[in-house]
């Protein structure tokens, strides 16, 4: 059987994501800074956390459809109805349930690039038409450019800000101007939010087009765990539950939500020491000879490789040979010969430093 010719086209045209997978033993010998994992958060404190999660959940019960406890807690935190907020099984979860729901076959739809990839695999597989709109070589948003093209007959718009891979956030007026003159819905990712100046989560209140997008991989410490949710109106809630799967968030998630924002201090403490720790691997990376580090406001940093013939996959491989893990960006749009590496704990960092100043002087 040849499997291929009963698969959607759209199908065929998407290429697997792909991540090394570092097992436990592994992990103590590494510097895995490739997916913006917080490891600044003390595994101990998640792991009191989980077990307490852990007993108060009966499995043999099935978690609240559409993670609705996890629902309540979230909307307590940030003071709103929780029928203005969706859960899902992490971040990945959430966009494909908005995907569903906005994009169809020939639908456009507005993405600022570069980003996070999964936006235009979306709209790939549900047979959506990708309208993109480059950041100008500064990373700034273009602003009347983004507008244009959703004049375009665009049904949807993603934005990511704080954005990955570049690591900068984009103004909040900057972001008013363009919500208030698309007529389609506006997905703002804030995925890094909690490392950044400001959240745009309120302007769900002014604004009944915009889905503001959050995740508990990153502040939270719980990739593992997968969690992520929007906020919204109502009605934008109930019409994506129509094609969402209603036991998506399991039961520990749940109470794992819950006990993470009794705990908010602890993640918000570690949140900025991230914030101070970013800064100092920051400046670490700007005196280095041969590599441009830009500003960031996530827990991460892109760098550009500026040493003649030298190219960003080169060095990745070579630093992946010492034992340090960061992610190569030099084939993607405006990020010629750029590197991301994670900000992990002080000792990671410094390994990380070494190596890069090592197969430099190679």
């Amino acid at each position: 059987m040849n499997v291929e010719k009963i698969v959607r086209s759209e199908v065929l045209e998407l290429v697997p994501y792909e991540a090394p997978f570092v097992d436990l033993k592994e992990r103590q010998r590494i510097a895995k800074l490739d997916l913006n994992e917080n490891l600044l958060l003390p595994n101990r404190l998640m792991q009191r956390l989980l077990l307490r999660a852990c007993r108060k959940v009966d499995s043999r019960f099935y978690p609240s459809p559409y993670g609705a406890s996890a629902a309540e807690a979230i909307s307590d935190f940030l003071g709103f109805d929780k029928s203005c907020v969706f859960v899902g099984n992490g971040e990945d979860d959430v966009l494909d349930s908005l995907a569903r729901t906005f994009i169809g076959k020939d639908s456009k739809v507005v993405i600022v690039e570069p980003t996070f990839s999964v936006y235009a695999n979306l709209t790939t597989m549900y047979g959506g038409r990708e309208l993109p709109v480059h950041l100008r070589s500064d990373f700034s948003l273009n602003v009347d450019g983004v507008i244009r093209e959703c004049g375009r007959g665009a049904v949807l718009l993603f934005i990511c800000s704080p954005n990955n891979p570049t690591g900068n956030q984009f103004g909040s007026e900057d972001l008013r101007k363009i919500i208030r003159n698309f007529d389609g819905v506006v997905i703002l990712d804030e995925a890094y939010g909690e490392f950044g100046k400001y959240s745009a989560v309120e302007l769900t209140r002014d604004f009944d087009n915009l889905i503001v997008l959050k995740t508990f991989s990153k502040a939270f410490g719980m990739a593992g765990i997968r969690v992520g949710y929007f906020t919204s109106n109502s009605s934008i809630v109930n019409i994506v539950k129509r094609v969402a799967p209603p036991f998506s968030v399991n039961a520990v998630a749940e109470r794992l939500v819950k006990l993470a924002f009794e705990n908010w201090k602890y993640f918000k403490r570690y949140a900025d020491d991230a914030v101070k720790e970013r800064d100092r691997l920051l400046s670490r990376i700007a005196k280095i000879e041969g590599v441009t580090a830009y500003p960031s406001e996530t827990n991460f940093i892109l760098f550009k490789i500026t040493r003649d013939q030298l190219l960003s996959s080169t060095v990745t491989k070579a630093l992946g040979r010492r034992g340090v893990f960061v992610r190569d960006f030099g084939s993607n749009p405006l990020l010629n010969n750029c590197v991301r590496v994670t900000v992990g704990p002080r000792n990671m960092n410094e390994r990380f430093v070494d190596a890069l100043i090592e197969v430099l002087e190679d």
